[in-house]
């Protein structure tokens, strides 16, 4: 069972909260567009799956029938205990992949590219994971039910929310046990002595057995993001940036046997004498102000609304989409991608961010009567309609189309 969608509703609730616990103690650690950023990959992630088939439900079918495999009982707590602290372990090797990996990389960089660090972090979570069910065929072959293997899989992912904070300092003994705030923040370090530590889900000893645990020093506090910065808030370059780069190291490479290995091996690997189109452009962690493009009030209360808007949106496609056509799904999932891309240009301060919000809006009038709503609703959505393209002109008279954006950045 996927127990994610039930529990995203506690997620936006405990982010508001520390959010206004920041302020109050005067220690925010929220950006505008970070934030909106990081939602926006959290909500592409659940969007994906409605159009893009998995092959973990069906490969667990495939391996249970042609195999005959005995099923331990899902009403055992031994069951549910065991396939807990297995998939753990599993998904700790997983993790380390993804990192150690460039192929893997490119699956999970997404998640690392926030230079905040919140529970709005938490949900940066990537489109591209197609390589998880290959530690998924062991539980297959041992026998631990679908319900309940999928179901620790989201209770792992659920208690990695918490873990994303910098308003809880270390948790005494539990730090020797459990992944805590703490060695969570390591992990998204990239100060040199952080990057590639921690990677448990719920326990940390992992990381203790196998050589990989950091802890937090107080000396030396954690600088958040990637080695070489993202620099964009477009949800779809970030999760395919890596494999562009990679397809571009592969190009250069020369040699066939190095240009097959190179995808297994380290990110940013090349073959000697051929430097990295990743590492080539690095910058020493100190040397780099986070990603911050300027844009005036009008701009991020519009851009605000507008993704409050597409959030709502997005949360009722995830719940009404089984119940529609898979066109139907798409050309809804395909209008709220380019949504979130239009956020993302806008929060840039792109020169052309003002015609994207154009096409997006002319986008959502043809999409009104695919989404088919009741005359009430039809109201409302026409009034936001109207409210969206007024605000947009009376924005643009009062101070300019150079005044909306007034920060202009290049895709690195």
């Amino acid at each position: 069972m996927d127990l994610i969608v039930y529990a995203i509703p506690v997620f936006l609730l405990l982010i508001l909260v520390e959010f206004s616990y920041g302020l109050l103690c005067a220690r925010n650690t929220y950006r505008l567009n970070d934030t909106i950023n990081s939602l926006s990959m959290g909500t592409l992630s659940r969007l994906q799956a409605l159009v893009v088939f998995g092959t973990s439900a069906g490969l667990y079918e495939v391996v249970a029938t042609t195999f005959r495999l005995t099923q331990l009982s899902g009403q055992s707590l031994w069951t549910w205990l065991s396939c807990f602290v297995l998939y753990d372990l599993a998904y700790y090797w997983k993790h380390r992949w993804g990192h150690e990996v460039a192929l893997f990389w490119g699956a999970h960089v997404a998640h690392h590219q926030s230079e905040d660090f919140n529970l709005g972090t938490a949900l940066r979570q990537t489109s591209t994971d197609f390589y998880s069910f290959i530690f998924y065929l062991p539980f297959f072959a041992a026998g631990f039910p679908g319900e309940v293997l999928f179901s620790v899989v989201s209770l792992n992912l659920i208690y990695q929310f918490w873990v994303h904070t910098e308003h809880i300092q270390k948790l005494g003994p539990l730090e020797w046990l459990l992944v805590t705030p703490s060695n969570h923040r390591v992990h998204h370090g990239r100060n040199e002595q952080y990057i590639d530590r921690n990677y448990g889900g719920v326990f940390i000893i992992w990381d203790r057995l196998f050589g990989t645990f950091q802890a937090e020093l107080a000396e030396e506090p954690v600088i958040f993001g990637l080695s070489k910065p993202l620099k964009s808030w477009n949800p779809l370059w970030a999760n395919g940036h890596v494999y562009w780069r990679l397809a571009l190291d592969c190009w250069h490479t020369p040699g066939l046997a190095n240009k097959l290995v190179l995808p297994l091996r380290r990110p940013g690997w090349r073959a000697p004498g051929y430097p990295s189109t990743c590492q080539s452009k690095r910058i020493h962690p100190t040397k780099v102000e986070k990603f911050n493009p300027h844009i005036n009030s009008f701009g991020r209360i519009y851009v605000f609304g507008q993704f409050l808007v597409t959030t709502g949106l997005a949360l009722y496609t995830i719940i009404n989409a089984p119940g529609w056509g898979y066109q139907k799904t798409v050309w809804i999932v395909g209008f709220l991608t380019y949504s979130l891309c239009a956020h993302g240009f806008w929060l840039e301060g792109r020169p052309y961010s003002v015609l994207h919000e154009l096409l997006r809006l002319g986008g959502a009038i043809l999409l009104l009567p695919l989404i088919q709503l009741t005359a009430g609703y039809q109201l409302v959505y026409s009034g936001y309609l109207i409210g969206s393209l007024t605000l947009l002109w009376v924005g643009m008279r009062k101070v300019g189309q150079s005044g909306i954006v007034t920060h202009t950045s290049l895709y690195p």
